[in-house]
């Protein structure tokens, strides 16, 4: 038989796997809803392959070539300021490949968010005296505030409000007082609480 005679065979490619899986970026803000992370990816020996996306953390996912966080999902700096995902990439036959990444999540500074104030009490006539202590709560762990009262008799002086050296307060001239105070954290934010401050009669 001569070689004409064998006909042709139908020659049919095989599908290749994906080989890897990179990352360019890997660094989002925290409190950024949705933010881009960084774009994937896939090294295939099959030329125009499709390739199909699963992210280990369900928070993110992979969208025209993007990893990013899902509409509506944030992160906390403070809650971790390091994840760790895996990212699947499936080609059209079904075949695929895993890579580990380490997504940074960058700290922004946050405005405080409540000014607290245990006591307000205080004695007329006591030059000087301490009213009450105050704190703050702001989402900054160690960060630190400054204070502002807006009655200028008054001070906040390492934690506490307290009168001004050589000012007193007179019952019968007023036995309550209204007050603001305001913190003010490292980066400028603030958040303001008012306060009513009993002056007792002595």
């Amino acid at each position: 038989a001569s070689i004409a005679d064998l006909g042709t065979r139908d020659v049919r490619s095989v599908n290749d796997g994906p080989t890897e899986v990179s990352r360019s970026g890997g660094t989002v803000a925290e409190n950024a809803a949705g933010a881009v992370v960084g774009t994937v990816s896939v090294v295939d020996p099959d030329a125009g392959d499709t390739h199909s996306f699963e992210v280990s953390d369900d928070r993110f996912e992979v969208v025209d070539g993007e990893l990013r966080l899902r509409e509506g999902v944030a992160l906390d700096h403070e809650e971790a300021a390091q994840i760790e995902v895996e990212v699947t990439a499936t080609d059209s036959g079904g075949a695929s490949i895993s890579e580990s990444f380490t997504i940074d999540v960058t700290d922004v500074n946050e405005g405080p968010t409540d000014v607290s104030m245990t006591g307000g009490t205080v004695a007329e006539n006591a030059a000087g005296a301490v009213v009450g202590t105050v704190s703050v709560v702001d989402p900054d762990a160690g960060d630190s505030h400054t204070f502002e009262v807006s009655d200028d008799r008054f001070e906040v002086v390492d934690g506490a409000l307290r009168l001004r050296e050589g000012v007193a307060l007179d019952h019968e001239e007023a036995a309550q007082i209204d007050v603001e105070v305001t913190a003010t954290d490292s980066g400028g934010q603030s958040v303001t609480e008012s306060f009513t401050i009993e002056v007792a009669d002595v």
